[in-house]
């Protein structure tokens, strides 16, 4: 399991890298500036993002929907909203309101794939599940960063 997280953190770090060197180059997605201290955290929570995303797969092909449900509202839904909010320096004040609507988007997702997960029927699950990866996509084909 640690394998897998260090794995999945490298390759977003790399993936972030990669894109960042081909953002200069002919990226047409919308540049956001944000303070360093906010892009660092925000780029903290994409790495956790995407390990939570790891783990529910993990949980759903092995049949396990409650830890699926568990893992994606406690990480990903509302409830993990508003963590950095105390700091000043939470990410979201720094984003276009467009961009600001899809991270919220996400998180409303992630707390309707936990309500439908929990419930156990697998086809709904996985299109809930869809729904939440369609919000990360949509963000990351439209904004970036330095």
């Amino acid at each position: 399991m640690l394998k897998t997280k260090l794995f999945i953190q490298l390759l977003v770090i790399l993936l972030l890298a990669h894109s960042t060197a081909k953002a200069e180059e002919s990226d047409s997605r919308v540049l956001v500036s944000i303070p360093e201290e906010s892009l660092q955290l925000m780029r903290k929570d994409m790495i956790g993002l995407i390990s939570a995303l790891a783990e529910i797969m993990q949980s759903l092909s092995t049949g396990d929907f409650k830890i699926a449900a568990e893992i994606a509202e406690t990480r990903m839904g509302r409830s993990a909203m508003g963590k950095h909010r105390s700091t000043g320096m939470g990410p979201g004040r720094f984003m276009p309101i467009p961009m600001r609507n899809i991270a919220w988007g996400l998180h409303d997702s992630a707390s309707e794939f936990a309500e439908i997960a929990i419930k156990g029927d697998a086809k709904q699950t996985y299109t809930a599940l869809n729904k939440v990866i369609s919000h990360c996509a949509a963000c990351h084909n439209t904004y970036r960063t330095k």
